[in-house]
């Protein structure tokens, strides 16, 4: 189920020339090989520079990792910040269901500077990876017989091992794992709950509401969302205290994660953009008709953006904004931020992963 949507104004007589996944997971046609050289300009699309949706005295060195322009979702890079996992999503109808269900295969990359990729999970089942510490095996969602259960691989290959054998809930997703503790979330009775269990599937405990949990770096707490709208809370396992951190109503929040430092937390919220159009008018008087066309602002338009807070839940910042959706944050421990932008095609819904080096200074 869709925990949050993205609200887009219609405005009647405007042709807006810049419009907008997830999607949690659409963009303006756009190739950027890197922040220091010109777009590329491919036939009818819009060129659009990065600086018009990055802030770049804190994204510097912002670059295109792939450029496929297919649906993805959920990427997730590697502890050693070498490798990088990914979902490529797309809609097919479930004749079991009867009706149209998310297919989604994981796809890695072995090298997070280049866009060659190998597709390791490809049966349209598998959702929501997540990185063991040794950076070469991962857990994921597996969709079977229409139920959901946590398993994992290995890179290397060998097939898939069952973490669970039964599911904890309606839809067990968004597994990530520390010191051989997993937490994941799952629907349950028309809520989200987060759930642990140990790397062998054994002693399943659930901590209580919310979603997309992550773990800090290096102590006994995770980030998750809740709420309606959602705001970022901390859990400490210690003392089994949830503490609200962040919350901006009426824009709801997502994949909040720490750096590895421990000292900020990166995550994607919604935000308003004001919309720009072109309105073309016709007039006719005694000598005849004429059209003229003109530019005016007309009502605003919701779009995804990744932010910035301190650990403590202060000192705000944009790190990217425009007529753009840019969503899913994932770091490395040198504080190398990648996300998921539709920053290369508005009209063909294109998504791309994009990388840049986050500065605090």
């Amino acid at each position: 189920m869709k925990r949050s949507k993205i609200l887009n104004v219609g405005v009647i007589g405007v042709l807006i020339v810049l419009t907008l996944v997830l999607g949690g997971c659409a963009l303006l046609d756009l190739i950027l090989p890197n922040s220091n050289q010109q777009p590329i300009q491919q036939q009818g699309d819009d060129i659009i520079d990065v600086a018009s949706f990055t802030n770049r005295s804190m994204l510097q060195t912002v670059t295109m990792v792939t450029d496929d322009g297919l649906p993805k979702t959920r990427p997730v890079v590697s502890p050693d910040g070498t490798k990088l996992l990914y979902c490529e999503t797309k809609t097919a109808y479930n004749q079991e269901l009867g009706q149209n269900t998310t297919q989604s295969d994981i796809i890695l990359l072995r090298n997070v500077n280049s866009a060659a990729k190998t597709p390791l999970v490809t049966t349209g089942n598998a959702f929501t990876p997540g990185w063991y510490e040794d950076s070469t095996r991962y857990l994921y969602s597996f969709r079977e017989n229409n139920a959901f259960r946590i398993v994992r691989s290995s890179i290397a290959g060998g097939g898939r091992t069952n973490i669970t054998r039964n599911p904890v809930g309606g839809n067990d997703e968004d597994p990530v794992i520390k010191n051989g503790v997993i937490l994941i979330n799952t629907w349950e009775s028309g809520k989200w709950y987060i759930w642990s269990m140990l790397e062998n599937g054994s002693e399943i405990t659930r901590l209580g509401e919310g979603w997309d949990p992550s773990w800090h770096p290096n102590k006994l707490k995770y980030l998750f969302v809740k709420g309606s709208p959602s705001g970022i809370w901390e859990m400490d396992m210690q003392t089994m205290q949830e503490t609200m951190l962040y919350e901006m109503p009426p824009f709801n929040i997502r994949r909040p994660q720490y750096t590895y430092d421990g000292k900020h937390i990166v995550f994607q919220r919604g935000s308003e953009q004001m919309v720009s159009g072109t309105q073309v008018v016709t007039t006719t008087s005694a000598s005849g008709t004429r059209t003229t066309s003109q530019t005016q602002t007309s009502g605003r338009e919701r779009r995804w953006q990744l932010y910035s807070i301190t650990a403590e839940g202060a000192n705000e910042s944009a790190l990217t904004e425009g007529n753009v959706d840019c969503t899913y944050p994932t770091l490395d421990k040198n504080n190398n931020l990648f996300f998921i932008s539709n920053a290369r095609g508005v009209r063909s819904n294109k998504t791309e992963i994009f990388k840049a080096r986050l500065n605090f200074d």
